[in-house]
């Protein structure tokens, strides 16, 4: 009886991952929130497994965006008909990940999002939308979010991503943060936490950055150096706008180690 009841247990928990796969195929990652160009062969739409292409107009933004949050992300040549591997380290919990590029040139509305399945840790995403409308690696950010609890909450964790056109991203050091400004800075400061249970440790503790420039709609790439340990971090990063007035926001990630 113990070993039927065991079998049925498996076999409920097999149909529930199938189920949930399943639902995670059926539903179409595609922000309803984005304008769209019906008639633009490049608008953003369902394409296979993402949504991907470019919108009609700006949509409104938190003052301090997190666009990109990589660990490798080398050039890529446009030019080339290979994808793009975007690849990640798996966390404890049972969150599907969210993948998301956005351009960071000005007045260029693109976007990608993709959903994978937990415990996936591999994207191959297809280049020839960016071919398309020429955007180059310092023309875009790309994040991964996985829900995780962590310090006696479910947070959003961010994934450090690997990407590269080659068949295996590289394990960089460090890691590299890029924000996106609505309004010109004129300081950032970061805070960094290493976070074991119940116990913090500061690493950073409101350091400015000192570029001494950040203005509006302009990328601020930032490395993160010095992460050693394995485990979740958490970094908050603050700022005074130059007409007065600040803003924050905050980034949880798992860092797994060399």
């Amino acid at each position: 009886m113990r070993q039927m009841a065991g079998s049925g247990r498996a076999a409920l928990v097999s149909m529930l991952l199938i189920a949930a796969r399943l639902g995670l195929a059926q539903s179409p990652p595609c922000d309803p929130n984005l304008p769209q160009q019906a008639q633009n062969p490049y608008g953003y739409r369902l394409r296979g497994d993402r949504c991907e292409g470019i919108y009609i107009q700006e949509v409104s933004a938190a003052p301090l965006q997190i666009v990109s949050w990589t660990r490798s992300f080398p050039d890529y040549d446009l030019n080339s008909k290979q994808p793009v591997t975007i690849e990640w380290d798996t966390v404890r919990g049972d969150g599907i990940v969210r993948l998301r590029a956005q351009g960071l040139r000005r007045r260029l509305y693109y976007r990608m999002d993709a959903l994978r399945p937990s415990g996936s840790s591999l994207y191959i995403w297809p280049s020839d939308l960016l071919s398309a409308l020429g955007i180059s690696r310092r023309e875009i950010g790309v994040v991964g979010v996985s829900r995780s609890a962590v310090a006696g909450a479910e947070r959003d964790i961010y994934l450090p991503l690997r990407i590269s056109q080659a068949a295996k991203p590289e394990h960089a050091v460090n890691y590299r943060l890029v924000l996106l400004p609505g309004v010109e800075f004129k300081e950032i400061f970061l805070t960094l936490t290493a976070v074991t249970g119940d116990q913090a440790t500061p690493l950073k503790n409101g350091e400015p950055v000192g570029y001494g420039y950040y203005p509006a709609e302009e990328p601020i790439e930032l490395p993160i150096p010095g992460i050693q340990r394995r485990g979740f971090y958490h970094l908050e990063i603050s700022g005074t706008f130059k007409s007065g007035g600040a803003s924050a926001a905050e980034l949880w990630f798992y860092h797994p180690g060399s």
